[in-house]
């Protein structure tokens, strides 16, 4: 069935195409009503083909009132004349959301969803048409480079489609009386802003949010001297900002942000419209306080955050008495910030000064500043070691950020009664300690984040509201009942505390519905409740490192939205269900480890396509390791860090994205991944009770950056093909029943940082080759039966290269001339001559003469003997050295 979604679109330029080929003649008023017949009819026709979803026509002729009924001018949506009573225009845009392109007032005049159609070339022939608005309608493919012809148009929208430019934009120039240009979130990758845009004087709004443009803004824009808003964010904008562009007198409104760009020049100070100012996330560097003028009169927002600026912050005091909001985080700002910064900016409702971490914040408390914050952004720069008292006076606040501030103190009363407003709270990783009181009161409170302090006491009483609660990293104890019923948590994190306490069931399936929780390394007990028909919601599990029993419950089954499981170190028991593999389709990390699980490795393991760290370890596992752990598909590939999916790795609270995190054993040492999981494979079998060879297969996990399968009764050799693990860094088979020679394939692995081959069965020469002369002689011992370097004591019979790497023709050559007699006499001689050669001078003086005749004679005497007797000595001597 065809529904509106698609109709709208063809039925409306059909109209419109239809509309304006009517006579002239036609333009009478029929009847003392101001809509047509004719065109009255040709929208009652519209609508009768239409589904109309939205109830946007329901207007449409259906009045008692024979006016409302006759004059289609008076319909919903349609848009008539005032002069000629025709019908030039119609809205029928579905429902948007408000929060899409706020910099629009005219948003909603986009249509819904045209199904990735392309926007039809028959519109081009609409030359009348003054009003475009096919924004947020999901079209796809080419801009029609005909739209040139109507050159009538003085608004044109088309932001948010999947449109693509390869050409240019030069079909622009043909809008003379262009106001509005929105070209936003389309994809004009590479495209250049063409110089014959300046030629539309009477554009007032121009914005290109989004694009993929590139290269430079090019001065031609200074001619454009009716511009008020001026959006070209998240490009790849290059270079300075345009001398040109301080002509614009009238710009308000100017958004660059997240580009490319390296320079504002003298002239933007000269802007005096300017409003808003947004220079964020670009390459801009230099000297913070001679680089900038913030003599703006009419200034309001000030964002020039993620750059590369240095040097102390100039005076914001000079800045306009209008300004709301300034914002100058993650620069490379020092120095202090005093009240004398902050004294005239009365209206000041955000400041953002964060991660500038050589940036002092001291304000007297007892000079009340003018301003009431309700946004205040403080993490990483220096406010303590005490509490900043000056908050005192800010009893409006909405958002407050003082994570990581170097403060020592307990938190002072008045602050909790000051911020009854708040809906989001972090004073994360200071080190703050104290009861949290009560906070049931704040009723806006969504996100609270306390982590890494030294807190103590039960945790606090929170209101319905709260969305977030990381606690993390604290001493709390006590008992979880107050988190338990929370309708709108999505995100608890209580990880790193001292609790120690048995979790009811009940509470257990609410907690289920939350999207993540981490209670690891604590030492809650109790059981995972066994309801099926529990929902589950959790996409993140962390439980390792506490005393939770019983089997793996089925009322995981229902987590098909699971990422990140991991139930490792605790007092699980029983078998891995067959289900897991088959409901948990999106896992990406599954960690078992060090319980007391049992029977063999389900096949359903398999059909973990995503799956990147696979860690069942230290458990009683038996049986054979599957085979068709080859169908890992993930594994079977390199991880490109370019492309990696984040989603597996991220979880969402109410103010933003954070990287989630896992234990992971690394090269024998456990430790916490954040950033680095995405990019981590690996598979730990170890300890635990596998039979069988190891499954060629395996070799097919190309992508595998760790292998662990020691500590298990696998027999038979090491596969020879093992060179196909290219990026392969830690391999550990150790412990096992392995026979065989060692591959020299092994070599191969230029990755291999790590490599335990001990206590096994294999025989033969170790492969003595330059990428693996790293390894000592622990990665070998245990195997009786092997021999060669690095093992000292266990040379090869057969080896050309004896311990320490000397030729072992060499050693047989020394071996004959140690058994020739002939060789100790000639040595014996050649000493005798070289020494009479040095002293010979010497018997010129009589008594030396004889003193060291005498002395020659003995040890010439003591010599022979010598070698004589210990010839088998002087040997091991000779090869030593």
């Amino acid at each position: 069935m065809v529904t509106s979604k698609s109709l709208i679109i063809f039925f409306q330029i059909s109209l419109f195409l239809i509309l304006s080929i009517i006579p002239s003649s036609f333009e009478e008023i029929i009847n003392g009503v101001k809509c047509q017949e004719r065109e009255r009819q040709v929208l009652l026709k519209f609508k009768s083909q239409l589904i109309d979803d939205y109830g946007r026509l329901s207007t449409w002729g259906t009045y008692k009132d024979d006016d409302h009924e006759k004059d289609c001018c008076k319909w919903e949506g349609v848009i008539c004349d005032n002069g000629t009573n025709r019908v030039v225009g119609l809205d029928l845009g579905g429902p948007q959301d408000d929060d899409l392109s706020p910099s629009s007032p005219l948003r909603d005049l986009g249509f819904d969803d045209f199904n990735e159609t392309q926007i039809p070339e028959f519109i081009c022939s609409l030359e009348k048409i003054q009003h475009l608005n096919l924004g947020y309608s999901s079209f796809l493919g080419p801009i029609p480079h005909c739209l040139a012809n109507l050159s009538k148009l003085q608004f044109l929208d088309l932001n948010r489609n999947q449109l693509h430019e390869t050409s240019g934009l030069d079909w622009l120039s043909s809008f003379e009386s262009l106001e509005y240009l929105d070209l936003s979130e389309n994809n004009l990758h590479g495209i250049i802003i063409p110089q014959a845009l300046g030629n539309l004087t009477y554009l007032s709004h121009i914005y290109f949010t989004q694009c993929g443009l590139k290269v430079r803004i090019p001065d031609a824009l200074g001619k454009l001297t009716s511009l008020s808003n001026f959006d070209l964010s998240q490009n790849s904008l290059e270079g300075k900002f345009p001398d040109a562009l301080g002509k614009l007198t009238f710009l308000s409104h100017l958004d660059l942000s997240y580009n490319n760009l390296e320079g504002i020049p003298d002239a933007l100070w000269n802007i005096t419209s300017l409003s808003f100012l947004d220079f964020s996330h670009n390459q801009l560097r230099g000297e913070f306080n001679g680089l900038l003028n913030l003599s703006l009169p009419n200034l309001k927002v000030l964002d020039l955050s993620d750059n590369m600026f240095t040097g102390h912050v100039p005076n914001l005091s000079s800045c306009s008495s209008f300004v709301r909001s300034i914002n100058l985080g993650s620069n490379l700002l020092e120095g202090l910030i005093s009240e004398a910064h902050l004294f005239n900016l009365s209206k000041l409702q955000e400041l953002d000064l964060s991660f500038n971490s050589n940036l002092t914040v001291k304000i007297n408390a007892f000079l009340n500043p003018p301003f009431q914050l309700e946004t205040l952004h403080l993490a990483s720069c220096k406010l303590g070691p005490y509490f900043p008292r000056w908050l005192q006076n800010q009893e409006k606040m909405e958002v407050l950020d003082i994570s990581y501030a170097n403060i020592s103190d307990s938190v002072p009363d008045w602050l909790w009664d000051n911020i009854h407003m708040c809906g989001f709270l972090d004073m994360s990783h200071n080190k703050l300690y104290g009861v949290v009181p009560v906070l049931s009161s704040m009723y806006n409170l969504m996100i609270i984040d306390l982590r890494s302090n030294e807190f103590n006491g039960s945790l606090p009483l929170l209101p319905p509201a709260i969305n977030t609660i990381k606690f993390s990293g604290n001493k709390f104890s006590g008992t979880i009942t107050n988190t338990c019923y929370l309708r709108n948590l999505h995100v608890l994190d209580l990880s790193n505390n001292l609790f120690s306490t048995h979790i009811p069931q009940d509470c257990f399936i609410n907690l289920m519905s939350l999207r993540y929780m981490n209670l690891a390394n604590n030492n809650f007990s109790g059981e995972i409740p066994n309801s099926i028909d529990s929902p589950c919601f959790v996409s993140s599990l962390h439980l390792r490192n506490n005393s939770f029993t019983g089997e793996i419950s089925r009322s995981l089954k229902n987590c098909n939205e699971m990422t990140i499981l991991d139930l490792g170190e605790n007092k699980f028991n029983g078998k891995i269900p067959d289900w897991l593999g088959e409901s948990m389709l999106e896992l990406a990390v599954l960690s078992l480890k060090s319980n007391h699980l049992y029977g063999r490795l389900p096949s359903s393991l398999c059909r973990l396509q995503n799956i990147q760290v696979l860690d069942i370890s230290m458990n009683k596992i038996s049986g054979t390791i599957p085979k068709c752990l080859k169908n890992l598909t993930i594994l079977c590939s390199k991880i490109d860090p370019n492309f990696v999916s984040h989603r597996f790795f991220i979880y969402v609270d109410a103010m933003g994205f954070y990287h989630d995190s896992a234990y992971i054993v690394w090269k024998g040492k456990e430790a916490e991944c954040t950033k680095i999981l995405r990019l981590l494979t690996i598979i730990d079998l170890s300890n635990n009770n596998l039979i069988g060879e190891i499954p060629r297969e395996l070799i097919s996990l190309v992508g595998l950056i760790a292998l662990n399968l020691s500590g298990n009764n696998l027999v038979g050799s090491i596969p020879r093909d093992i060179d196909q693990l290219k990026n392969l860094n830690f391999l550990d088979l150790s412990k096992n029943n392995l026979s065989g020679g060692i591959p020299s394939t092994l070599a191969q692995l230029s990755h291999l940082g790590v490599l335990d081959l001990s206590f096994n069965n294999l025989s033969g020469k170790t492969p003595w080759i330059d990428d693996l002369q790293a390894f000592n002689a622990s990665v070998y011992i245990g195997n009786p039966r092997l021999c060669g370097p690095p093992l000292i004591l266990k040379p090869c019979p057969s080896d050309k290269t004896p311990v320490g790497n000397v030729d072992e023709t060499h050693n047989q050559e020394h071996d004959n001339i140690f058994n020739s007699k002939g060789f100790y006499v000639s040595m014996a001689l050649g000493f005798i001559v070289a020494f009479w050669g040095v002293s010979g001078t010497l018997f010129l003086n009589k008594w030396c003469r004889i003193t060291i005749g005498k002395m020659l004679i003995c040890v010439e005497d003591w010599l022979y003997i010598k070698i004589m007797i210990s010839k088998n000595r002087l040997k091991r001597y000779l090869k030593q050295c």
